[in-house]
């Protein structure tokens, strides 16, 4: 089994949202992921964002159809978080500064857990921390 990749609602959002100015790079990176038989783990949390986000920059239509999308296809997986991994999380995140969200720590304590360090997401707070951020970071 390939190493999965954890989603970030930065990728995710782009991806879904045409006015983003990170879309192609987003759908472009999805495509690649697809090629590559990865498997896109999106955390439970980073789902609810994601559907959020859309929702209040973009408009509701597109975050309900987003959410469906995700629901029913079958080259991702949702997975809500254990107690290990909230409190992984909640240890990375005692550890960063203040603009660090609880999310991003989520979105690494994920990444741990799966013994993967590349995410589908755009925040520079993941290569800090030692993750490669799919496409952008060699």
């Amino acid at each position: 089994m390939k190493t999965p990749v954890i989603a970030d609602s930065s990728a995710l959002v782009a991806q879904a949202s045409t006015v983003d100015h990170d879309h192609n790079l987003a759908v472009s990176l999805s495509i690649h992921i697809k090629k590559t038989n990865r498997a896109l783990i999106i955390p439970g949390e980073i789902f609810a964002e994601t559907l959020n986000v859309l929702g209040k920059k973009v408009n509701h239509e597109l975050s309900v159809e987003t959410g469906w999308k995700f629901l029913e296809s079958k080259e991702l997986s949702i997975m809500e978080a254990t107690l290990q991994i909230r409190k992984k999380t909640l240890e990375k995140f005692q550890r960063q500064p203040k603009s660090v969200s609880f999310t991003d720590c989520l979105v690494m304590a994920f990444a741990d857990e799966f013994e993967t360090n590349e995410i589908f997401g755009f925040d520079e707070t993941f290569a800090k921390n030692g993750y490669k951020r799919l496409g952008i970071d060699k």
